[in-house]
């Protein structure tokens, strides 16, 4: 009996979409030099995400039929992290104007670490604090702006 995994498949379509609209990106080849353009990280993500949902929809055919069976009876049991993340996904994206990149970046990391799994906070917080900005170090290195959010413009402008 085959089974179909639809999130797998639902990934894999979301990300071929994706790399279809980051081809759409228009470059200028003149305004930087070296291989860094605008389209450069759309393509490392959708390329990314478009593999690791072709893995797990290749791990899902080739894995035997008791241990899916065995598999689908324990996410009976449980709740389904791909739903949550999903949501919280939105409301990231969603936050990253009103609170800007990161101190949306750093909730997102704290909360969906909580959801997928018990990881300790003396792990969770240096990782959840310390990857968003260094993040937007690089990004203001490389002079590249990120806006703070209007939050945080509205409390430095009311002080």
């Amino acid at each position: 009996m085959t089974r179909i995994n639809f999130t797998g498949l639902a990934l894999l379509l979301f990300f071929t979409g994706y790399l279809y609209v980051a081809k759409q990106i228009p470059i200028d080849p003149w305004s930087l030099p070296g291989d860094f353009t605008a389209s450069a990280f759309p393509y490392l993500a959708g390329g990314l995400g478009f593999f690791a949902a072709l893995l797990m929809l290749l791990i899902e055919a080739i894995q035997p039929t008791a241990q899916r069976l065995q598999r689908a009876a324990e996410h009976r049991v449980y709740r389904d992290p791909m739903r949550s993340m999903v949501v919280i996904l939105v409301l990231y994206i969603s936050l990253i104007e009103v609170l800007g990149f990161v101190l949306a970046s750093i909730v997102f990391l704290i909360v969906a670490a909580r959801i997928t799994g018990p990881i300790p906070w003396r792990l969770l917080l240096p990782f959840a604090a310390g990857v968003p900005l260094l993040l937007w170090g690089l990004l203001d290195l490389m002079s590249i702006y990120i806006s703070p959010g209007r939050l945080i413009s509205t409390w430095l402008d009311n002080s």
